[in-house]
């Protein structure tokens, strides 16, 4: 999990920053998670590795902003893609854990690859110039979402 999530955008950001300071800019994006901010149970790992990208992050920005280097992170949500769906899928209930799963988000919907994507091109984008750093939530309003007892 660590080598994936952590150790991986660590080796590719150091392989990058030679060629991106020649060039006099550049702009990095990571994928981090809402795990590296909150946690489900069971997922120590996965969500230090998250978090340890969103502190890696600020850290790149911090050190190459003066290079025109920017960078920045994605905390996606609930994306669905064949893993989530197979998770899902695997659940005793599944059509009740999916309803269960919507209901947790504001826009009444689950979060497709485009709206990661979208998000990650306006972030790699001249449009972001001004823009290092950050750590941009994508998740529907989940994490806005407070959760109430069910009667």
């Amino acid at each position: 999990m660590m080598n994936i999530n952590l150790k991986a955008p660590f080796l590719m950001t150091k392989a990058a920053i030679p060629h991106l300071r020649r060039r006099g800019k550049g702009s990095i994006v990571n994928i981090g998670s809402i795990e590296g901010l909150g946690a489900n149970p069971g997922h120590a790992g996965y969500s230090a590795s998250k978090a340890g990208i969103h502190g890696f992050t600020a850290a790149v920005a911090v050190d190459h902003g003066h290079e025109g280097i920017r960078c920045n992170a994605i905390a996606p949500g609930w994306i669905v893609s064949d893993l989530s769906e197979i998770y899902i899928n695997g659940m005793s209930d599944s059509a009740r854990a999916r309803n269960e799963l919507l209901a947790m988000h504001p826009v009444a919907r689950l979060g497709e690859p485009r709206d990661v994507g979208n998000l990650a091109v306006w972030l790699a984008s001249d449009e972001s110039g001004f823009v290092t750093g950050q750590v941009y939530v994508i998740d529907g309003g989940r994490t806005k979402k407070l959760p109430l007892p069910r009667t």
